[in-house]
């Protein structure tokens, strides 16, 4: 029995070493574009400029560290930060708001401003989302003492992470000219 062994662990062996490996990623050709380019914006530059912006207000973010323990004073504080906030990502989507109703016309202008918005608007909400943590924790809320486990901080991850990826696709995926 244990000259078969050695022999089908010999058999093994070889084989492992004759064929080789398929199974593996590549990578996709660098010329290929993964998504439709959209051609004939007439104000690519307004757009850019509020998705600029939006990336700026979502950099200041971090700032924001609500905690459980917070004093009235700081939790106050902090609503007032995330009202400012939303009330800049407001001014951006009604200036792209006011860019679709300018280019009316123009399909690849309104198509790009709505994913801009599409952006700004899960800010917004998630910014929102943590506005109702603070306002609970300042009503001491049982739930919302528990922020890792707080059903607050599923809703604001979410809106936020699925804002991030919606960014990190334009930048990355998005051809427009």
């Amino acid at each position: 029995m244990s000259l078969k062994l050695k022999r089908l662990l010999i058999l093994v062996i070889i084989i492992t070493l004759i064929i080789p490996n398929m199974a593996y990623a590549q990578n996709p050709p660098k010329n290929v574009p993964f998504n439709v380019k959209v051609t004939g914006l007439e104000n690519r530059e307004d757009i850019l400029n509020n998705l600029e912006q939006i990336k700026t207000i979502r950099k200041n973010f971090n700032t924001i560290d609500i905690r459980a323990n917070s004093s009235p004073e700081q939790l106050q504080s902090m609503d007032t930060q995330l009202g400012n906030y939303v009330q800049q990502l407001e001014v951006v989507r009604a200036n792209l708001e006011n860019h679709i109703n300018t280019y009316r016309g123009s399909l690849p202008d309104e198509f790009f401003s709505e994913q801009v918005i599409f952006i700004a608007r899960g800010y917004i909400i998630s910014l929102r989302y943590q506005q109702l943590l603070i306002r609970a924790l300042q009503n001491n809320t049982v739930e919302a003492k528990k922020l890792s486990y707080s059903s607050y901080m599923i809703s604001v991850y979410f809106y936020m992470a699925r804002s991030d990826q919606m960014l990190a696709y334009i930048d990355t995926y998005f051809i427009y000219s």
